[in-house]
Formats: structure tokens, C-alpha cells, sequence
């Protein structure tokens, strides 16, 4: 049986809740010392840095006596090395924290303590610090236990150069990145009143990409989710819901999806999650739950702009990724985005379409049954084009007769992705106000293709269709279609003497919003043959350095997966100039940059008060 990590009362409490680590006792029987210098190079009050076996430590001389403590502020990583002593207490001089300057104890309220280590000043004239024979270990766990306290700090704080300390010595303590993400799907699942909000889908995206990203930039990628979810929380959390009471008879499970169906229609949803946490806590089987959520995210049409289904599939990735620890609460806020989120038939864009749809959707367990009877092939490049058509009427008959003739769904989902990287290529910079469609579109798509690979299912097939409609109702984005690059075209009078020139010529082309020029740059990079994973890690570098918004995060990823599943090299093409597009159009302020890469330099015991460019 899956069971719950939570109890009520953590849940109640709000967080995941670390207790503040007091500082351990030292053994002085089990140290080793270490010499570090001569005790005449003091001068009284005089503090002096010293990196000993792993350890950063600051060596302070005081009324004739030497005293070592940790060179790191708790509080944001100043060295203590550079500040000052009055009346036995250390002031860091960054934000004034004060300390005992012999324990390193704290004076402010929740403010943590500075391990203290013994000095001793021997005949040689040398001061020599003693450190435990576990030291490098006991530094790095209190580094970890510090980093998730100062992340949970910044996150509430909202606060995106506290998040970006506190992902730096996190990773610099060895904390792997599942724990980082982990806590923030946690705390952004639980915190939160709004569905599976941007910061969880691209803290999830962040773990799909992982390998896909220079190393160089994952902290810059953690920061990214962890400062969408800290602007998408409240402090407050969600009232706590538990499974049904277990009894000797359970319910089946079709009145249980019965009953979440019908639920979510009416838009209540307290009784829908308890449904979908009876599941988790019954132990049922991830497909099981899957068909309960696609199900209803498919019941109403394309419910708010195809982002229902997309949030789906990101959650069970998110849970697939932490191996669905904590899933009591990351399952919750999906709910939200059924309940709540647009229902197309109940637009006026969406009226031409109902007719033709619910003859379609009286037939699905017909269709359905034919598709798992017989087995056929699809052209993807051939049926893409079929999907760009402009009436999407002749459309949906064309993809029922390639359902009944048992062409696999994830292909046609396919065909569909591919339909909106044209889209969204062709996508003219004078429709600037709506590349969200395209993205939509092109999340959908991806989502829906993983969609059939969770729990597929007759009503799964309705997403389908929901997605045709919407890819013709995008057609006038592409009045007039952007250019696309042909084959053989280069920058005039452009030449490049490597790969990595061009990659660097692609960027500043993205500075300057050069969007079709980086198009052409990036065609000339793949007809070249050259290796596709740094053109990647460059296409996320550009995407990560702006403070951007979940669409490019969602466009980039469909992109590299979808390159990824085809090995027809026009298809490939397409969806990373669709990327390349998408992202390089979109300018946007680097906030999130400038403070990572200053709690970088901190952590690296460099100061953000001297010059760089001297």
C-alpha cells in the first residue's frame, strides 16, 4: 500500500519543518591539528582566513587569546574574516548578524550558529586548529541542513537572491538535485491555493532537462523554479485532507471515477481530492490514478487553453521523479486546474466546434475498439501536413478513420506536435500578444503523446480531437506565415571558424532579439553536421539567463524530446527552430541571473564589492 509521508499534524504545520541544529559539542580527545601560522602575523582584533582540509575558517586574535570560527555567515555566505569584534562579539559587516565570538553562537532570534573550533598557541610560536577526524562530513551535513533551512527561508521570503544562496551551498555541500527539487514540488505543492502552478511544472522541467543543460548552469535552473513557486505561495497552506476511513469494503473503482467525475463537474473541489488521496493511499497503481485525472482533464474541452492536461502529465512526471514520495500533497493542486480552469464549450471561439465533436465523442468506445483490433502505420511528415489544414471539419474525420484503422495514438499525437512547431516557426512577429497559443498548443501536444503512455483509454481520445480543432483555430497566426530558413542559407558575409563560434555568434544574436538570423544560424548548424549537445545546452543558456516565464521552459523541452523521438531530419529541424524562434523572440529582464551569479561569487568567497572590470 502507497502510504502518505506526511502525518496531519506536518501537513497542518505548513512546511517541511527543520529544527534549528545547534552546533556539536567538540571531543578534544578525537581532534587532528593543523598548523596554520605564526601567531606574531596578528595584529589585536585582526581576523585572517584559513581553508583547511575542506574546512573555511576565520582566526581572529582578541585580548591576547586566538579564536576560530566558520568563515561562512550563516545568513548569506559573508566571510566573517572581514569583520569586526567589539566587546567579544563578531559583527558581519554585510548585514550587521552579531555573534559569541568564542562558542559563535547567534545573537539574533533564528539566526544560526558559526561552528567554533579550539586554537592552540604552541612553543614553535604557530597557532594550530583542531578539527575532528569527521569534520569534512559534519561541515557538509550542517552546510545541507543549513542550505534547506535558508531555502525554505528564501522561498517564503520570496526572495530570489536568498534562494539562489541557499541552492549554492547547497549544491556546493554535495546536496543532490532530487533533494532540492524534491523540497521545492513539497513546498510548492502544499503552500500554494492555485493549481500546479508555473514554479512546480518548471522545477519538474528542470529534472526532465537535466542532462540536456550545461553543468554551469543548473544552479540557474533550480533558482528559475524555486523563484516562479516563491511568487505563487502565500505562506499559508492548504487545509488538510485525508483518505477515505479504511473499512472492510472498499468502493470500486468505477463508482470512485464515477464519483470523481461528477465532482469535478460541479466544481467541488474538497471531494474530488479526497478521492484522488484514497487512491494514492490505497496503493493503486500510477496508470489508475492517471485514467481518474486525464479522464476528467478531457471530459470538458481543451479546459484552460490544454494546460489541464499539460499540468497532468507534469505531475506524474514530478512524482515519477522523487518516486512518488510525498505524493499526498503533490497530487492535490491539479485538482484545482480541473475544477477551475476554462471549459472551451463554453466559449463562443469554441461554438462551430461542439456540433461537430459530440457525434465524434458518441462513438469513442466504437472507435476505441477498432483502434485495439487492428494495427496500421502512419506517415508523420505526411499526416502533419493533413493537421495545417485550415477546416478542421474534414480534419476530425480524417483522424477517426486513422483511429479505426488502427494507427497508434501516439503517433498521431506526434503528428501533432510536429503541426505545432510549424505553427508556432511560422508564428509572424506581429502577433507578438499571442505566442502563448502556440506554446499551448505545443505543450498539449507533448503532454497528450505522454498522456497515452500513462493510462491510455477511449476518453484519452478526446484530447486528440480537442487538440486538432485548436491547432486550425491557430491558423491565422501563421497570416502571413513567417519565413523559414532554406536550405543553404547563411548571414551574408558571415564566416565562422568553429562550432563553438557560431554558438557564440547565436547568442548575441539572442541578445539583440536578431530572431531570424539566430533562425538561420541554427539551420546552418545542424546542415553542417555539427554535435547537437552544446547547440542544446546554448538554446537553454539563452532561455535561462532572462527571467522567463513557463512557456519557454515547456516550448524548449518539447523541442529537445521531440528531435530526440524522430530521425526524419526535416522534423528534427523544425522543432528546434520552433525552440529557437519562441525563445529568442521573448526579451525579458535578468534578475534571476544577476542573483545567482552573485551568490555564486559569494560562495566562491569573492565580494560583491569589488571590481570585476578593472
Amino acid at each position: 500500500m502507497r502510504t502518505s509521508t506526511f502525518t496531519p499534524e506536518e501537513a497542518g504545520a505548513g512546511s517541511i519543518h527543520f529544527e534549528p541544529v545547534p552546533v556539536e559539542t567538540v571531543d578534544q580527545t578525537d581532534l587532528d591539528y593543523h598548523q596554520l601560522c605564526r601567531a606574531d602575523e596578528f595584529q589585536d582584533l585582526e581576523g585572517k582566513p584559513f581553508h583547511v582540509n575542506g574546512t573555511h575558517m576565520a582566526v581572529f586574535k582578541y585580548q591576547d587569546k586566538f579564536y576560530a570560527i566558520d568563515n561562512r555567515c550563516p545568513h548569506m555566505g559573508y566571510p566573517m574574516s572581514k569583520g569586526s569584534i567589539r566587546d567579544g562579539v563578531l559583527i558581519c559587516h554585510w548585514h550587521h548578524w552579531e555573534f559569541d565570538l568564542k562558542s559563535g553562537g547567534c545573537f539574533q532570534a533564528f539566526g544560526d550558529d558559526l561552528k567554533a573550533f579550539p586554537v592552540e598557541l604552541r612553543d614553535d610560536g604557530y597557532l594550530y586548529v583542531g578539527l575532528a577526524k569527521g569534520e569534512r562530513e559534519a561541515a557538509k551535513r550542517r552546510v545541507i541542513d543549513r542550505g534547506k533551512r535558508a531555502l525554505e527561508r528564501g522561498l517564503k521570503d520570496r526572495s530570489t537572491f536568498f534562494i539562489a544562496k541557499a541552492v549554492t551551498a547547497l549544491r556546493d555541500a554535495g546536496a543532490a538535485p532530487n533533494e532540492i527539487i524534491h523540497q521545492g514540488l513539497h513546498y510548492g505543492a502544499h503552500k500554494s491555493s492555485e493549481g500546479w502552478s508555473s514554479g512546480v511544472a518548471i522545477l519538474t522541467l528542470a529534472a526532465n532537462l537535466w542532462d540536456d543543460v550545461d553543468s554551469k548552469d543548473h544552479n540557474l535552473f533550480l533558482v528559475h523554479g524555486l523563484s516562479q513557486i516563491s511568487r505563487r505561495t502565500t505562506g499559508s497552506s492548504r487545509p488538510y485532507r485525508a483518505p477515505f476511513p479504511a473499512m472492510g469494503e472498499e468502493h470500486d473503482l468505477e463508482t470512485l471515477k464515477r464519483w470523481f467525475r461528477y465532482f469535478i463537474d460541479k466544481r467541488h473541489s474538497g471531494a474530488a481530492e479526497r478521492i484522488l488521496l484514497t487512491l494514492n493511499d490505497r496503493g493503486y497503481d500510477k496508470s489508475v490514478i492517471a485514467d481518474f485525472v486525464y479522464t476528467a482533464a478531457t471530459d470538458f474541452y481543451f479546459t484552460g487553453d490544454g494546460h489541464a492536461v499539460d499540468f497532468a502529465n507534469k505531475m506524474f512526471e514530478a512524482l515519477d521523479y522523487v518516486e512518488w514520495e510525498g505524493a499526498h500533497e503533490i497530487l492535490r493542486p491539479i485538482v484545482v486546474d480541473l475544477v477551475s480552469r476554462t471549459r472551451h464549450e463554453e466559449t463562443s471561439r469554441w461554438a462551430d466546434a461542439v456540433p461537430v465533436l459530440e457525434p465524434v465523442f458518441e462513438r469513442l468506445d466504437s472507435i476505441w475498439k477498432d483502434n485495439q483490433a487492428n494495427e496500421a502505420g502512419l506517415d508523420i511528415s505526411a499526416f502533419t501536413q493533413t493537421l495545417l489544414g485550415d477546416d478542421f471539419e474534414p480534419i476530425v474525420a480524417v483522424v477517426e478513420e486513422k483511429l479505426r484503422a488502427g494507427v497508434n495514438p501516439r503517433d498521431i499525437c506526434r503528428a501533432m506536435t510536429y503541426a505545432s512547431a510549424i505553427r508556432t516557426a511560422r508564428f509572424h512577429l506581429k502577433n507578438e500578444g499571442d505566442w502563448h497559443d502556440v506554446a499551448n498548443i505545443y505543450s498539449y501536444a507533448h503532454a497528450l503523446y505522454h498522456a497515452f503512455e500513462y493510462s491510455p483509454s477511449p476518453h484519452l481520445l478526446r484530447g486528440i480531437f480537442h487538440g486538432v480543432v485548436f491547432l486550425a483555430y491557430l491558423r491565422w497566426l501563421n497570416m502571413p506565415a513567417a519565413r523559414i530558413p532554406r536550405q543553404g542559407q547563411r548571414i551574408p558575409d558571415e564566416t565562422y571558424d568553429s562550432p563553438d563560434k557560431m554558438l557564440e555568434r547565436l547568442q548575441e544574436f539572442a541578445d539583440f532579439q536578431k530572431v531570424y538570423e539566430a533562425e538561420i544560424l541554427v539551420n546552418q548548424y545542424l546542415e553542417e553536421g555539427h554535435e547537437i549537445a552544446p547547440l542544446k545546452q546554448t538554446l537553454a543558456h539563452i532561455l535561462l539567463r532572462e527571467d522567463a516565464e513557463l512557456h519557454m521552459f515547456q516550448v524548449l523541452e518539447v523541442a529537445f524530446r521531440h528531435y530526440e523521438l524522430s530521425v526524419d531530419v526535416e522534423e528534427q529541424r523544425m522543432h528546434l527552430l520552433a525552440a529557437t524562434r519562441y525563445i529568442t523572440a521573448q526579451k525579458l529582464m535578468k534578475n534571476i541571473l544577476w542573483s545567482t551569479e552573485n551568490a555564486e561569487r559569494l560562495a566562491r568567497g569573492e565580494l560583491l564589492s569589488e571590481r570585476d572590470d578593472d
